[in-house]
């Protein structure tokens, strides 16, 4: 038992050296979708084909249940019109596709209720008569909440209409969870658990068929020579070409090659925030060389992030 506490005791240590040594630096990194949209889809309707049924004893049955389970009684309605609400903030905000409508369009007919599709006339009437390239379509939503943890999960299912091939492009169940824990009284805390949970799945359906950000964090070296404190100042700046001037002054009067290896890691970090992938690999290659251990799981970011490229840029066209 002592050798185990020691053990954790060294890999403490270790990381609190490590992190004293290193700066950290926070980057938007754009990552490809797994689904590639038609250029020519870039007009979109957000529709919410999910509905309470009504009748058949259905009514009482539920309403008992919630209050056996502490569920919220049309809680999946309130679910998800959360959801079609950041679907459509989602695609307002991107730089791939146009939102043509902003009010909820609810379909209710029996023919296309539930989860199955919706039939390809009903597709061509609906984006003929908004002006619409395709239709991103909610068609399932269904929910559980736990009012002993405050939180819910929710299943979702969504479509991707494209009418000019009469074909549905894309059908994926997503789950998504939330806590909630705000005090507040105006809406009670399993509503607003399933509401979050809703606005959540339709991010990770959004990410899913447009190129997406996310925010990751780098490291870089802070400790050693004048230059490299007086990079450490820039990088705070977000001035990254001074940056560069310092650390490449580094590089060529280090005599040092470890230290050579450190400014060689930075100036990689250097170039990938400038998205210059290229420059960035033939620095950690450098680095590499000098016998930076760290540089091998660097370079491995920098060689996914340019392979990617291309995809990025291809799922980003619009006609």
């Amino acid at each position: 038992m002592k050798k185990q506490f020691h053990s954790v005791g060294i890999a403490l240590f270790t990381l609190v050296i490590f992190q004293s040594c290193m700066g950290t630096t926070y980057l938007n990194v754009r990552h490809a979708a797994q689904i590639s949209l038609p250029a020519d889809l870039d007009s979109v309707l957000v529709i919410n084909k999910t509905k309470v049924e009504k009748g058949k004893g259905n009514q009482v049955f539920n309403a008992l249940e919630g209050l056996m389970t502490g569920e919220p009684i049309l809680g999946d309605k309130y679910g998800s019109k959360s959801a079609i609400k950041n679907m459509q903030k989602l695609v307002r905000e991107s730089d791939r596709m146009d939102l043509i409508h902003n009010d909820i369009i609810n379909l209710g007919l029996k023919d296309i209720s539930g989860d199955t599709p919706i039939k390809s006339d009903i597709v061509d009437s609906i984006c003929a008569e908004y002006g619409a390239d395709g239709l991103i379509a909610l068609e399932l939503f269904d929910s559980d909440s736990y009012n002993s943890t405050n939180s819910a999960e929710v299943k979702t299912l969504w479509r991707v209409y494209y009418p000019d091939e009469r074909k549905i492009i894309d059908e994926y169940i997503v789950h998504s969870g939330a806590n909630n824990f705000s005090l507040s009284v105006l809406v009670p805390s399993g509503y607003r658990a399933i509401s979050k949970a809703g606005a959540y799945g339709a991010e990770l359906y959004f990410n899913r068929i447009v190129p997406n950000f996310t925010r990751e964090a780098r490291y870089y070296y802070t400790k050693g020579s004048h230059e490299i404190k007086a990079a450490k100042k820039s990088v705070k700046l977000r001035n990254w070409d001074q940056a560069i001037y310092y650390w490449e002054v580094e590089t060529e009067s280090q005599t040092n090659q470890k230290n050579e290896g450190k400014a060689a890691y930075n100036l990689a970090l250097a170039y990938e925030i400038k998205e210059d992938f290229d420059k960035a690999l033939e620095w950690i290659d450098v680095s590499e060389a000098a016998g930076n251990k760290k540089a091998t799981s660097y370079k491995a970011i920098l060689q996914n992030r340019k392979s990617e490229m291309p995809l990025i840029e291809d799922q980003l066209k619009r006609e």
